[in-house]
């Protein structure tokens, strides 16, 4: 978020993220202290900018001679200058010229605006991997708490048997510092963010719909681990600071019968390239949707190819916020 604010300043974002800044600045006193001293730092350049004087009146005309003077003739001409300057107009001006010119637009374009795309997708990437970091601390805090050490439980069944629970866990812990944290910097203010999320009592009081819309929200664009069978029994995974067992990542959506060799995930995040993936050693590591299926685990299946837990404990699996941990039959 912090390098879109200077965009904010500017008045040079989309209005989508126009909103997401104000809506990030109304939940962040110390991202608004950020934006006004980033306005204080620019206010020297506003009034040097409103203090330039005016262009010359003849600067066009000067401008337009010094081109002419410059382009010489068109092909298969040797007479005047092709390009007649009457009152600042331009008469005709030679094709060699026009396509001159249209190529170093072309050259200056494919330079630059690919540079500043990928300059904006990279700070998106690494912010996504902070908020990942800081749901990391938290998890791991949470496992140190728990005298089993292990990860925040889902239920088999039932209103608290979605991915989504993690982040009722931790909020309930008092370790979740901040709802945007659950959401990846690289996607659209969602049309339905929650200011604070349900306690696990009011989740039973839920039905249908109602019921359908925390499962899906809580877990905000983040997937998170689904469990592992151990000896026959469902349970959440023990945390042992595995560096190949994915906990968390950007949440991506498979086929009901999918495989983790002949199907791509569908992911939202990030242009479609690859998602952001934490490990049980705290390591994040941007992978792209054609590679996953290259890491020595795969983080969004478990080893029968299911989005469901894992078969074993050493089987890392993680879903969306409204997957449950086993598929409804």
């Amino acid at each position: 978020m912090r390098e879109d604010l200077i965009g904010y300043l500017l008045g040079a974002l989309e209005p989508h993220e126009m909103e997401q800044v104000e809506a990030a600045l109304r939940d962040d006193p110390e991202l608004r202290t950020e934006l006004e001293n980033l306005r204080a730092a620019m206010l020297p350049l506003r009034k040097q900018q409103l203090s330039e004087r005016n262009p010359p009146a003849d600067l066009r005309q000067r401008t337009m001679k010094r081109i002419a003077d410059a382009s010489g003739p068109t092909v298969g001409q040797s007479g005047p200058d092709p390009i007649a300057v009457d009152s600042g107009s331009i008469h005709r001006i030679g094709w060699p010229d026009l396509i001159a010119g249209f190529a170093a637009v072309a050259i200056l374009l494919g330079l630059v605006f690919p540079g500043l795309l990928h300059s904006r997708f990279q700070a998106r990437k690494l912010s996504c991997q902070d908020n990942l970091r800081q749901m990391g601390v938290a998890v791991a805090t949470y496992a140190m708490r728990d005298p089993q050490q292990q990860l925040p439980p889902l239920a088999a069944e039932g209103p608290e048997a979605f991915a989504g629970m993690y982040a009722l866990r931790l909020n309930e812990a008092g370790l979740l510092e901040s709802l945007q944290a659950l959401w990846c910097p690289s996607l659209d203010r969602p049309q339905w963010l929650p200011r604070e999320l349900p306690a696990t009592a009011e989740l039973h009081r839920l039905q249908g719909a109602q019921l359908n819309r925390w499962q899906r929200a809580s877990g905000g664009s983040y997937g998170y681990s689904l469990g592992v069978m151990d000896d026959g029994r469902y349970r959440s995974a023990r945390f042992s600071g595995r560096s190949h067992f994915a906990i968390l990542g950007d949440a991506v959506v498979y086929p009901e019968k999918a495989s983790p060799h002949n199907l791509a995930p569908a992911c939202d995040t990030h242009d479609g390239k690859g998602v952001n993936l934490l490990f049980e050693d705290g390591r994040v590591r941007f992978v792209t949707l054609a590679a996953i299926h290259q890491l020595h685990d795969h983080p969004f299946l478990n080893q029968h190819g299911h989005v469901e837990a894992g078969i074993h404990v050493n089987d890392a699996a993680i879903a969306p916020s409204w997957q449950s941990p086993f598929r409804r039959q």
